[in-house]
């Protein structure tokens, strides 16, 4: 093919990023602006950084010296101001482009003399990426000339082969573009199916592409895609330099590793080699396990591993102090600038006693962890050899704290640090994230060292090719399982899930603090194995790596690989995080080194030494003063500082964490034996001892409440994490479901109760961080956080809308109530609507009752406006059943009866949302679903419903008794709708769904979401719209019988099996909820029913 220099510059100049336009190695090319082009690109640049507010573009412009002016210069065509200045990646590219033009390709591929190609496991369009690998093996002989004879063929091969499927990565989704537009002018899609249908995979037209590639094509290819062109070159010259400075550190370190690993058994040559094991880090570097002939596996890591040698060090001396259980120690070389380290081999345990004696030594390894400070012990990170747990990647041990500043000191951060501080900092216990991926709102997973995915399908996204290098290849993103990793024990029939042994993981981590306590004085003595962790480099994660990944692969889209400058403004949204703050960001400088990472493939990776308070961005560059305390002052402050009350607070946390692993069944008092109690014996609590209780509660609310220096105030608690279906330890949220505004509405109803202002000032201060939130946040961040947190009545947008409302009522804010009009105003149907759920507590109709309250406080008629929107949507999204009535489905495709999710609740909303219209098309469809509801209830012997939930999917009916699906939640819904829809058939309902609640008695949990106050608050409303005082006196004394218990007890009984120890202060799962419900029982006339989402305003009037 023909390339000249020309061509060359061409593709430099168009890779180019920003910062290198900005520089004097490039100037503007003035005889081809294109001011369309560049006003589009300051668009998206403004969009990508700063949300389309162009005063936040120019402030992170004018952070860096720039302004809109200087920008656009950089943003049009640009031209290398000395020519003869050609970038070391140009060169690697000229050759391979070179070596193109005389490779030989046949029907079946690339010559056979390429050793690292395997037609067995063939890489995407791999024949186009040949003359790049040929490039680095070439250079590599050559510049490691003996060096790389320490290798076998295979292993050479496997070197070659990664290089391989690192270019193919980078360039497939390009190719295959390229591929699709080329097969489209030569035959139909059509064609192509036939083809697949009969299994004939023809490589014509493929092998046709590869040759007009290798003919020619190629370099109009790599003009079109030139940061592809510059990407794929770097990879090369990185791969090149990071294997030949192994090769000849392993050469050096030759005779040392055989000494220390085999004594005088000769090694022999390298057989196998696995490379790029790790992220990719100081230009393409990553880990590495070589396997010699003599049998030895080691790992090879391009850092200082002065941190795991000083780690099993610490272990040695442990063992000699005669912990209860010795551990694996594993043998490592520290070359300062790199090192070997024994391979851990994942190996089975033989019987349950080893299965034990693993978590014990899980739950001690985790306490020294916790002294040390380690975090992101992922489940890449720990291997299982047997019964011993064994860490394999020390880097973030003496992990540093940053300064949290004056601005960000609010509750929430303060939160997450202690949080951060404490075990669950280790990243060991189980713990639920979501996580980014590109083209989707994220995944929810458990990365954590002893995460238990084995017992709970996860599943990740990924993109999947099928038949490979034929004229039938095709690309998808496909959801694949998540197997479990070699972080947990296995053995053949033997259970090795941690759901299992909890106790024995609590059980270790207890020796082991009781063991450092006693061993306090010698480790804090001046020569302790402790004191090798003084001078220590020390990994800083400053962002999540699924963060930088996720933005890594997005960069990579085709659209991102034309021109260099493009790609720099998608990768520039790190910025965004840092223009939160109003001035200059004092770590403004990590993001040029971010960046510069970013552009060259590798993940950011940031050092501090354990003995400094300053940050390497760079070999040049410190912040100083960016960490609170050199970390080594922190880990001998925590082991100063271990205590009874530590010990118990941190128990308390693995508990809460071990809970996070067991799927939250939202009605697990299905599965508890129901109290069979007397309530003739009972004497009711008094009305100031109801409102006595609810003190107590609120109590200790204010005991356990995180204040912000800013007033803000928030908790730690048991969060519901609807992703994974799993409850998790965390600070708290906004929903009224489990977040901090239900939690704020029980204050301020006790504030109204008791004139104590102090509960107003706490409801506030729970409150404020919302508010802050809503007043910061670009309306681009507006809309995400809606659609994370859904618009449901109990647990979303509609949930706050309605708490703010009441709030605002309580306390005579009305400033809350624009909080809420603010909101409402973020509910767009349009943006919302798709895959949503239907019911009352996650979906459209909670958010219409949401927006029903808003209305009654307000009658703006643009609210009521959106609430029959939404209505309309619910009917419209009705679908035809098995009993000919109409109904709604979850996005699953699941038919729900009951209030929480399911007919019953959206009837009830229905039925409100027509007394205010007076659209029958409301009431018509609230009869239908009340119909519907009816018509499959199970039989019993008298013919009479016994009102069980029903769940129908394709199968039968499945049938189920609980307050949210069962009796007493449509017996709610039929009381609370029972002013507009009043018939015979509904009384003759709700009398059976009483009788039902009356003979089942009390049940082992007491939350008011499903638990005894969810069905006293159903006994307390029929007293009311029935005028049946003795349903009063029933609910007062079960509430009675309720609070002796747990007196009794020491405490409610909030979540099945939740530990004692573990606070839930939420609303409808926690102590806030039995505290409202128990100041409305002592004031029923003044106090809604946040059951049916009643306004305050509407009880008064």
């Amino acid at each position: 093919m023909k390339f000249s220099k020309q061509d060359l510059i061409k593709i430099v100049e168009r890779s180019s990023t920003i910062s290198e336009r900005l520089s004097a190695e490039f100037t503007p090319n003035e005889s081809q602006t294109n001011y369309t082009l560049i006003g589009a690109r300051l668009e998206k640049w403004c969009q990508v950084v700063a949300g389309g507010n162009k005063q936040k573009f120019e402030k992170r412009l004018a952070w860096d010296d720039l302004d809109v002016d200087t920008v656009s210069c950089a943003l049009g065509t640009v031209c290398l101001a000395d020519e003869q200045l050609l970038p070391s990646w140009a060169k690697t590219f000229t050759e391979a482009m070179q070596i193109a033009a005389n490779l030989e390709i046949s029907e079946k591929g690339a010559s056979k003399k390429h050793c690292y190609l395997n037609s067995k496991r063939p890489f995407p369009f791999e024949e186009v990426l040949v003359p790049f690998v040929e490039v680095a093996r070439k250079r590599l002989v050559a510049q490691g000339s003996s060096n790389y004879q320490l290798l076998s063929q295979t292993a050479r091969s496997q070197l070659e082969s990664r290089l391989l499927e690192q270019s193919t990565g980078l360039a497939a989704l390009g190719l295959e573009l390229e591929f699709s537009i080329f097969r489209s002018f030569n035959n139909s899609s059509l064609v192509r199916l036939i083809g697949q249908l009969q299994d004939n995979y023809s490589r014509e037209q493929y092998t046709e592409f590869i040759k007009c590639l290798l003919n020619g094509g190629l370099l109009s290819f790599f003009q079109e895609y030139s940061v592809l062109a510059r990407l794929i070159a770097t990879a090369v010259d990185f791969w090149v330099e990071a294997t030949e400075e192994f090769l000849r550190r392993l050469a050096s370190d030759w005779l040392k590793i055989q000494e220390t690993f085999q004594g005088n058994v000769e090694l022999g040559q390298v057989v196998a080699i696995k490379s790029a094991l790790s992220d990719s880090h100081n230009r393409g570097r990553s880990v590495i396990i070589v396997k010699f002939a003599s049998g030895l596996k080691l790992v090879y890591k391009p850092k200082d591993l002065g941190l795991e040698q000083a780690y099993f060090e610490l272990l040695a001396w442990l063992n000699e102090q005669g912990v209860s259980l010795p551990f694996k120690l594993l043998k490592v070389i520290n070359c300062s600038t790199h090192g070997w380290m024994e391979f851990a081999e994942a190996s089975p345990c033989q019987d349950q006693q080893e299965i034990k004696r693993f978590y014990q030594r899980a739950g001690m390894m985790l306490c020294l962890i916790y002294v040390l400070r380690g975090t992101d012990c992922h489940y890449e990170n720990l291997i299982a050899c047997g019964e011993q747990p064994v860490l394999v990647d020390l880097e973030t041990l003496l992990h540093h704290r940053t300064w949290i500043s004056g601005d960000d000191a609010d509750a929430q951060s303060i939160a997450n640090q202690r949080l951060q501080d404490s075990v669950a900092g280790t990243a060991l216990l189980p713990g639920w994230q979501l996580v980014p991926y590109a083209g989707t709102e994220g995944l929810t997973l458990d990365f954590s060292g002893l995460g238990n995915f084995g017992e709970h399908e996860m599943h990740h996204r990924v993109l999947k090719w099928s038949h490979i290098n034929t004229d039938s290849m095709a690309i998808a993103y496909e959801y694949t399982k998540l197997l479990p990793k070699q972080n947990r024990p296995f053995g053949e029939g033997i259970k090795g899930s941690l759901n299992n042994y909890g106790e024995e993981l609590v059980d270790g981590f207890r020796q082991m603090y009781h063991f450092l306590v006693k061993r306090k004085e010698a480790l804090l003595a001046p020569g302790s194995p402790l004191t090798a962790f003084a001078h220590q480099k020390v990994r800083l994660v400053f962002r999540n790596t699924s963060v930088y990944f996720s933005i890594l692969q997005k960069s990579l889209d085709p659209k991102y690989l034309r021109e260099g400058v493009d790609r720099s403004i998608e990768l520039d949204i790190l910025s965004r995080a840092f223009l939160l703050s109003e001035t200059k960001h004092p770590f403004w400088g990590i993001l040029k080194a971010e960046q510069q990472a970013l552009e060259q493939l590798d993940i950011p990776y940031f050092t501090a030494y354990s003995d400094s308070d300053g940050l390497a961005i760079n070999p040049n560059q410190t912040i100083e003063k960016f960490l609170t305390q050199p970390s080594y002052d922190d880990v001998i402050s925590r082991l100063q500082q271990l205590s009874d009350a530590d010990l118990a607070q941190q128990i308390s946390i693995i508990r809460g964490s071990l809970y996070s692993g067991i799927a939250n069944e939202a009605h697990n008092s299905l599965l508890l034996e129901s109290a069979e109690v007397c309530l003739d014996a009972i004497a009711p609590l008094t009305r100031e001892a109801m409102v006595q209780q609810a003190v107590a509660v609120a109590q200790e609310l204010q005991q356990q409440a995180i204040h912000g220096a800013d007033g803000s105030v928030t908790w730690i608690g048991m969060g519901y994490i609807p992703e994974a279906q799993r409850l998790q330890l965390q600070p708290l949220g906004y929903s009224l479901f489990d977040g901090c505004c239900g939690i704020a509405l029980f204050l301020a109803a006790l504030t109204t109760v008791t004139e104590r202002t102090e509960f107003g000032d706490l409801a506030l201060g729970a409150l404020q961080s919302l508010r802050k939130t809503l007043q910061d946040l670009e309306p681009e961040f507006q809309h995400k956080m809606v659609k994370q947190m859904g618009i449901g009545g109990a647990t979303g947008v509609g949930s706050i809308v309605y708490a703010l409302v009441q709030i605002a009522q309580f306390l005579g804010e009305a400033a809350l109530i624009n909080d809420a009009q603010q909101l409402a105003s973020l509910m767009v149907l349009e943006d919302t609507a798709v895959n949503q759920e239907p019911g009352v507590m996650t979906g459209t109709a909670g958010a219409i009752l949401g927006l029903l309250t808003l209305h009654k406080a307000t009658t703006d008629p643009v609210i009521l406006a959106q609430a029959t929107a939404w209505g309309k949507h619910l009917l419209n999204t009705r679908v035809a059943t098995d009993v000919g009535f109409r109904a709604w489905a979850t996005p699953k495709g699941k038919l729900l009866t009951g209030f929480a999710n399911g007919a019953a609740g959206i009837a009830y909303t229905l039925l409100q949302l027509y007394a205010v219209t007076q659209d029958f098309a409301f009431l018509s469809a609230a009869e239908e679903a009340i119909a519907y509801e009816h018509s499959v209830f199970s039989p019993v012997a008298s013919n009479e419903s016994d009102f069980s939930s029903v769940v129908m999917g394709n199968s039968k009916p499945s049938y189920i008794s609980d307050s949210c699906h069962g009796a007493p939640g449509i017996a709610l819904a039929r009381l609370g709708g029972l002013s507009i829809l009043d018939t015979d058939e509904i009384h003759r309902e709700i009398e059976i769904a009483l009788q039902t609640m009356q003979q089942s008695g009390l049940q082992s949990l007491d939350n008011l979401c499903c638990g005894n106050f969810s069905n006293i608050e159903v006994m307390l409303v029929a007293a009311q719209q029935l005028s049946r005082p003795e349903l009063l006196e029933i609910a007062q004394k079960q509430a009675t019988w309720v609070v002796n218990r747990a007196e009794q007890t020491t405490s409610f009984q909030l979540l099945a099996n939740l530990p004692a120890e573990l606070y839930s202060p939420g609303f409808f799962q926690g102590t806030a909820g039995i505290g409202y419900e128990l100041l409305r029982l002592a004031y029923p006339n003044i106090l809604p029913s946040t059951l049916l989402w009643q306004c305050y305003s509407t009880i008064q009037g």
